[in-house]
């Protein structure tokens, strides 16, 4: 925060209400209830952007308070004792400045908190006196509102995150932007230009294998939550197996020679197979579709008046394949289950994984 000394006489004269000002009556930085409300008040401002503590006015008045004056004014408050105390009890330390400016002959401290903050300031010690907690442990402090409006120190709440954040976030992007500005201000408009090319393309790192998979099944996902809302199922509490395959293939187009490539290709291991063609169901849900250039089919047990197969499989000729399917464990409609979520006969799912890498490798020959 820059200093302006006819801004902080300002201040004593004509304070007014602000969340970047604090104001208290004289008190003592000796006791323990002074060093609470120097230090709250400090890391307060230090998380709202920055700030000033006016000490020695009323804080409704803004008049002065005349009682309790200490005799010297600047001692008492000396720039080593205040940094010392605030350094104390801050989890980050941070510089502070301590001003005094006269009104009506009287001095007057106001301790200066910086703007440039980076990450949320907490109290890494606390203060206890009889009993009473004056500053709390892991405690953040930061600046609000009361209920009729007037500015205050407080704990923290989940509503002060978003703040306390864009506040972090603002201060890294200016420090980014003196950097640019100081380095780059004798270079050409070309040069620069060049430059900012050259680290944009560097801003995002290359995503891995893994980060790709889970992109592809957060996506499968939303589409399938997407086609269950469209066609208005009920589907019945399940659990279910998924499985993602993702590769580098040469091109191909979603057609039917595509749907014809992969239903030639499955090895059809089981009586219903990962990755089924469903083109020639009698039920017109579920045959395969094409939506943004992929093949789709949802096959569900209300449609088909099966009693144990929900499946939903995405075939994308990039080189892309996903199916979710419901444990049969919940849905067989027998009598004798004990209900859906109860129980899980592990060599089902054991048996899928194994043919959906089989049919995977089978896929991935085929289309080279």
């Amino acid at each position: 925060m820059d200093i302006d000394s006819s801004r902080i006489q300002e201040l004593i004269e004509r304070p007014g209400e602000s969340l970047s000002i604090e104001i208290k009556r004289w008190i003592d930085p000796d006791s323990s209830d002074g060093i609470a409300k120097i230090v709250k008040a400090a890391l307060a401002l230090r998380n709202h952007g920055g700030g000033y503590f006016i000490i020695g006015l009323d804080d409704n008045t803004y008049e002065p308070d005349n009682e309790n004056i200490p005799e010297n004014v600047k001692e008492k408050f000396h720039i080593d004792k205040i940094q010392r105390l605030v350094s104390r009890f801050a989890s980050e330390p941070f510089e502070l400045r301590v001003e005094f400016p006269t009104r009506e002959g009287q001095e007057y401290p106001v301790i200066i908190i910086p703007s440039d903050i980076k990450t949320p300031v907490a109290s890494k010690s606390e203060l206890d006196n009889k009993g009473r907690k004056l500053i709390k442990l892991n405690t953040v402090y930061v600046r609000s509102l009361r209920a009729n409006n007037t500015p205050s120190t407080t704990q923290a709440t989940w509503k002060d995150w978003p703040k306390i954040v864009e506040v972090c976030f603002d201060n890294r992007e200016a420090d980014i932007g003196r950097f640019l500005r100081r380095h780059l201000g004798g270079l050409s408009p070309e040069l620069v230009r060049e430059f900012v090319s050259a680290i944009s393309q560097k801003t995002e790192p290359e995503p891995t294998l893994e980060d790709l998979l889970r992109r592809y099944l957060q996506e499968s996902e939303e589409r399938y939550e997407s086609v269950v809302l469209e066609r208005k199922l009920k589907l019945p509490e399940h659990g279910t197996w998924e499985v993602v395959f993702i590769g580098d293939v040469p091109p191909h187009t979603a057609n039917r020679d595509f749907l014809n490539l992969l239903d030639s290709n499955n090895p059809d291991y089981t009586g219903w197979p990962v990755w089924l063609d469903s083109r020639g169901f009698s039920e017109q849900n579920s045959r395969p579709f094409v939506i943004d250039g992929v093949w789709e089919s949802m096959v569900s047990s209300l449609e088909t008046g099966w009693s144990d197969q929900i499946d939903f499989m995405r075939f994308d000729p990039n080189g892309k394949f996903y199916l979710r399917r419901a444990l049969q464990d919940d849905i067989s409609g027998s009598q004798r289950d004990p209900g859906p979520m109860r129980v899980l006969d592990f060599g089902l799912p054991v048996i899928m994984s194994a043919e959906a890498i089989a049919v995977g490798i089978a896929f991935a020959k085929a289309m080279g």
